[in-house]
């Protein structure tokens, strides 16, 4: 689990007197003979595994007069309260209870900041919530979570060389990096969400249809009037507000891009990326389907196949490159990769994080970030560096909330430049006695291959294939677990008899396009975190474009699945009622109403592109000291997988800061951006 910060010594008030308690023990300090209640019925105590989990440890407080037991728990970062009075409570909106009429009040001894703890209620009957004020130097904030702000008091006065938004791949890469050069660089990682997974969901028996991932998504943004309803596409897919992001559901899929791939970005960019690709490649275990042999050789005689018939894509005049598909399984028994056991990995006393804390506004000195508004209270910066690795749209929408285009006219353009990829999607079978693969009986056989093109701009096919004869046995969880695509269990156990082909075809938005923007939305909101508004229309190029992707992807799927001229490949219409057909289904079925991988809102450019918000050194032009990761950085957005590229960008941030390239590029160019 990932440390939280707990400060070296704790004083508590408690019904008068003081208790400090210090790594494992307790002091009783200085009690005053006014106080009713007698100091010594309080009692503390450590327990390192309460639920089984070593790295969950934590501190009781126990009331032992009123039986009211109040636990601190550094591991879940929660405070909860087990009495007479009620049951167990401990959610994340309301994190204390306490019996009414008790007041606690902590104080941070270095420097003073303090957490006053009041009952708001008075029902004799039941444990109530808590009103939570946080006072430090005159100043309060009201918040959720009392263990939240306590925590965010404790750290105002700490110093930090890096101050991290979100723990996805960009986090996780810049904190690796920037750690592996430098041992004794702090860190703190700022997580807006809570902790739910640990690995990859794929890797984890099944979770129930609520945790899927449009089910887990969220998407703290507005849509304008012509996207809503518009007949082509709606939103984009949410974030996973969870430590780890999108990264514990992505599909693994890690294509590098080719130079003409990165058409549109600056040269020195382009150059100085090369080598850091093979770099992320290795981190993130990224290795050809026709390697990954698994439980049984799952990528055996079908992924051979598949590799050999998608060859015949190659007479499809708009077609570049065909290749196994490259994926991210090649760390830990080829399971997908996820963020948070590597974070685990390289965490230490160095390294703090702070989850369900949302950063609202950078605040700035005229020349550099000196401050973080957030959830939990303002905490400062100190000479600390920021580094925003969230998702685009949640990091522009805190660089829009909190620069003014008037004092930074280099950033007046952030959120006029939005790309995204499109997205086809058809599921297809055909008897496997068609095709040389094993027969009937000899388990589970998967394939996957990645075919790249360009028409009126790029696209790619994401081809991965699934055959097993006995769906109702083991080989269903194998099939969830290690496919590159995902294929209902519907349509598997529909098909004993057959291979089944999920082929999602993704195509490139016209960076070009004017109609399509991120801003904020007019009117005045309380959260700041959540009033960006979206706007993305299709125009002719990308039709176009839909149209030519989507009959180069029936065309790959019908010559790769039919061993003669008059074989018919079945199509999945409706998977509720288990209808297949050799018609093509219908364009409306097949396109997805959301985009996906949202990128370019902040795009870079070199001293000569006056219109970049983001220079070569991936700062934020005007701003001395924050730093940009992710997708909102690529001038283009291609229609490559980004994942590799993000973390090959956040490799290359890393080692610029840890050489002090990017002090040197402040220094020369002060005054020019």
């Amino acid at each position: 689990m990932f440390t939280m910060f707990i400060s070296t010594k704790v004083f508590l008030s408690c019904c008068g007197s003081i208790l400090a308690f210090k790594d494992r023990s307790l002091t009783l300090l200085e009690p005053h003979d006014d106080v009713a209640t007698d100091a010594h019925a309080w009692e503390l105590s450590y327990s390192s595994h309460p639920y089984g989990n070593d790295d969950d440890s934590y501190w009781i407080l126990r009331y032992l007069t009123a039986e009211c037991q109040i636990e601190l728990r550094p591991g879940k970062r929660e405070m909860v309260c087990r009495g007479a009075l009620g049951a167990p409570h401990g959610s994340a909106e309301c994190a204390l209870h306490v019996v009414p009429q008790r007041r606690l009040r902590f104080v941070q001894a270095s420097t003073g900041a303090q957490l006053a703890l009041e009952v708001t209620g008075d029902d004799g009957n039941n444990a109530v919530p808590v009103f939570v004020r946080a006072v430090a130097g005159g100043e309060g904030v009201e918040a959720r979570s009392a263990v939240d702000v306590f925590y965010m008091y404790a750290l105002s006065g700490a110093r930090f060389d890096y101050i991290v938004v979100g723990s996805s791949f960009c986090s996780w890469a810049l904190v690796k990096i920037i750690r592996r050069h430098n041992p004794t660089a702090r860190f703190l990682i700022l997580e807006k969400g809570s902790v739910d997974l640990f690995q990859h969901q794929q890797s984890l028996p099944s979770r129930g249809d609520d945790k899927t991932a449009s089910k887990m998504a969220r998407r703290p943004w507005s849509v304008s009037d012509r996207t809503s309803h518009s007949q082509y596409i709606t939103n984009i897919h949410g974030q996973i507000q969870y430590v780890g992001g999108r990264s514990t559901y992505w599909s693994g899929w890690c294509p590098e891009p080719s130079e003409a791939e990165l058409e549109g970005w600056p040269e020195a960019l382009k150059k100085t990326l090369r080598p850091y690709f093979a770099k992320a490649r290795e981190s993130l275990g990224v290795i050809p389907a026709s390697k990954v042999k698994g439980e049984d050789s799952l990528y055996g005689p079908l992924q051979d196949f598949l590799q050999d018939s998608c060859k015949l894509a190659r007479a499809i005049d708009s077609v570049t490159e065909i290749f196994p598909a490259p994926l991210a399984v090649g760390n830990k028994g080829y399971e997908k990769f996820s963020t948070p056991n590597p974070m685990k990995e390289i965490t230490s006393a160095n390294v703090q994080t702070i989850v369900r804390c949302s950063v609202e506004k950078i605040i700035y000195d005229g020349k550099k970030a000196t401050h973080l508004q957030t959830s939990l209270g303002v905490l400062p910066l100190h000479n600390a560096k920021l580094i925003l690795a969230m998702s685009t749209l949640p990091s522009t929408t805190l660089v829009l909330n909190s620069f003014g285009k008037g004092e930074f006219p280099f950033l007046a353009n952030v959120g006029k430049r939005l790309t995204a990829h499109f997205v086809s999607s058809a599921v297809a079978r055909v008897p496997r006695n068609r095709l040389p693969v094993p027969s009937a009986g000899q388990g589970v056989q998967l394939g996957a291959v990645y075919i790249s093109g360009k028409a009126q701009a790029q696209y790619h096919l994401q081809m991965s294939a699934v055959a097993t004869s006995n769906p109702e046995s083991r080989d269903l969880e194998l099939c969830r677990q290690f496919s590159a695509n995902s294929i209902s269990e519907g349509c598997i156990k529909a098909s004993p008899e057959h291979v089944l082909v999920s082929c999602s075809a993704l195509g490139e938005l016209d960076h070009k396009n004017k109609d399509n923007w991120f801003r904020l939305k007019e009117g005045t909101q309380s959260d700041l975190t959540s009033n960006g508004e979206l706007q993305i229309v299709p125009n002719d190029q990308d039709l176009t474009l839909w149209d030519t992707m989507d009959d180069v992807m029936f065309k790959t799927i019908e010559s790769c699945l039919s061993s003669s001229p008059g074989d018919k490949v079945e199509y999945l219409h409706d998977e509720n009622k288990g209808v297949w057909k050799t018609e093509r289904p219908t364009k409306e079925s097949i396109h997805q109403k959301n985009a996906v991988h949202d990128a370019s809102t902040m795009w870079m450019g070199g001293d000569g592109d006056e219109e970049a918000p983001v220079g070569l050194d991936y700062r934020l032009r005007g701003v001395e000291n924050v730093f940009i990761t992710g997708g909102a950085l690529w001038p283009t957005g291609g229609s490559w997988n980004p994942v590799l590229t993000i973390v090959a960008m956040a490799m290359h941030l890393a080692d610029s800061l840890n050489e002090g390239k990017n002090i040197d590029y402040v220094a020369k160019h002060s005054v020019s951006s």
